[in-house]
């Protein structure tokens, strides 16, 4: 059977409807995913870096104010933040504590090294009312008590 040039046939047909419909389930599969997205858990907590400055900032006597600026308390919230993330900085068996001698000295460290100096004071005050910000949002909490004994 003799085909003319430039027409399909039934199983190039068959092909193209098909990837159409499977384009098109895509795509519609895409856009409902859109719509419905999975609801956000009721209990999380989401720290606001922003949020934190501004609470930082706003609890800070005015004696601290004039010391340093909002960026300077970014820059100590994130040095901070820095350490406790990492446990390797502090220790791996170590518990990572808001505030912490430990943490404020690697504050002071770092600020040295980019040509910033802050008195312990000011870092101290920085960190504890980022330590009042987190258990205000309950980022943080009491540390836990564990049952079960550990690996020998």
């Amino acid at each position: 059977m003799a085909r003319i040039r430039g027409t399909l046939g039934p199983m190039e047909v068959f092909l193209l409807v098909f990837g159409v419909l499977l384009i098109g389930a895509l795509a519609a599969a895409m856009v409902w995913q859109e719509r419905h997205p999975p609801p956000e858990p009721r209990d999380a907590v989401v720290y606001g870096v922003e949020d934190s400055v501004v609470y930082v900032w706003e609890g800070l006597n005015q004696e601290f104010r004039g010391r340093i600026t909002r960026s300077d308390v970014r820059r100590i919230l994130e040095w901070e933040l820095h350490f406790l993330q990492q446990p390797a900085l502090r220790g791996e068996e170590e518990p990572a504590v808001v505030g912490s001698v430990e943490a404020a000295a690697y504050v002071q460290d770092h600020a040295h090294q980019a040509g910033h100096t802050y008195d312990p004071d000011v870092i101290f005050a920085v960190l504890d009312l980022q330590a009042e910000y987190l258990a205000a949002i309950g980022a943080i909490a009491d540390v836990a008590e564990s049952t079960e004994e550990p690996p020998r």
